[in-house]
């Protein structure tokens, strides 16, 4: 019956339907409204400049500064190794919009090629000035087919970054042709899905998940040095186009992120116009971040607290 029909928690904020094979998020009635109360749909209603909206307040401010010192870790031990890392989707887009974080979001997204990708784990070990942060695979708890690696805080599981491997595809496609690949690459996720029915260890998961999808998608690659790049294949996401050029990725530039310059790709109009279309305007639904009505313990609150007064670069 479970299959046919089921609601169950998703995360704090969100209930999750599964009806006949189909999923069905919508947010717990109480959020809805605390939703539905948010400032910023005064913004939108009134077709107010997204780009002044000013930053979040109270605890999605904090959380949001809190791993930006996470973020900031980061950059330090990536330079201190060496290793190459750019911001990615939402974080790139609030970089963009409103040289910080999207008011209404509160997490980080970064991306690395493969190579550098595989390395960042034992740097942090190597290299982190915080013993309480540090790098590690995560099986989400919501697709047990999805691992990926994020920086974390150990007294507060909330504060992450997530990092998005970056694959090197080796040949150039036209837009129709990334298209179709990025179908099949679904339905490989899709399979990969019906595989992992419980949760396994991360060391299992990420294994089968890069045998299984490399395998299929870049054993049999052109090589070609300004080939495509695919983004992602241990994550399952909803972008229409996994593909990305490689001058849209090269060389690397900075950009401003929250008073600080970070690395950027070299073409983020093009990367964000195929990921958001016009990223400039206001979206069909405002969100409230991953963290906004967390019940915080105290021990979470002091380690959120230290994090977002550290000045440190």
């Amino acid at each position: 019956m479970k299959n046919i029909f089921s609601i169950e928690d998703y995360g704090e904020t969100h209930r999750l339907l599964r009806l006949c094979g189909f999923k069905i998020k919508y947010t717990k009635r109480k959020f809805a409204k605390l939703r539905s109360e948010s400032p910023y749909y005064y913004y939108k209603k009134n077709n107010i400049d997204i780009t002044t909206i000013p930053p979040a307040t109270g605890q999605t401010r904090d959380i949001q500064l809190a791993n930006l010192a996470l973020l900031k870790e980061l950059d330090y031990v990536c330079k201190q190794n060496n290793l190459k890392y750019w911001l990615d989707g939402g974080t790139l887009l609030g970089a963009v919009r409103h040289k910080g974080f999207i008011p209404w979001d509160d997490d980080i997204d970064v991306a690395m090629l493969r190579d550098d990708y595989e390395k960042i784990i034992d740097a942090f070990k190597k290299s982190s000035r915080n013993p309480d942060i540090f790098a590690d695979y995560v099986v989400s708890e919501r697709n047990f087919a999805q691992c990926i690696i994020k920086v974390q805080h150990k007294k507060c599981p909330h504060l992450f970054v997530d990092i998005f491997p970056w694959d090197i595809y080796g040949k150039r496609l036209t837009l129709e042709e990334q298209l179709q690949k990025t179908l099949y690459l679904k339905s490989l996720r899709t399979e990969l899905e019906k595989i992992f029915k419980v949760k396994e260890p991360s060391s299992k998961v990420r294994k089968m998940i890069c045998s299984y999808m490399t395998e299929k998608v870049l054993t049999n690659k052109v090589t070609d040095d300004k080939g495509d790049y695919v983004w992602g294949l241990d994550f399952n996401h909803g972008w229409s186009n996994w593909f990305t050029h490689y001058e849209v990725l090269h060389p690397l530039k900075t950009i401003e992120f929250e008073g600080i310059e970070f690395p950027c790709l070299n073409d983020p109009d093009a990367f964000l116009s195929r990921l958001y279309g016009d990223y400039m305007a206001y979206p069909k639904k405002i969100g409230t971040g991953h963290s906004m009505f967390l019940n915080l313990d105290n021990e979470e609150k002091q380690a959120i607290e230290e994090l977002k007064c550290n000045k440190e670069k």
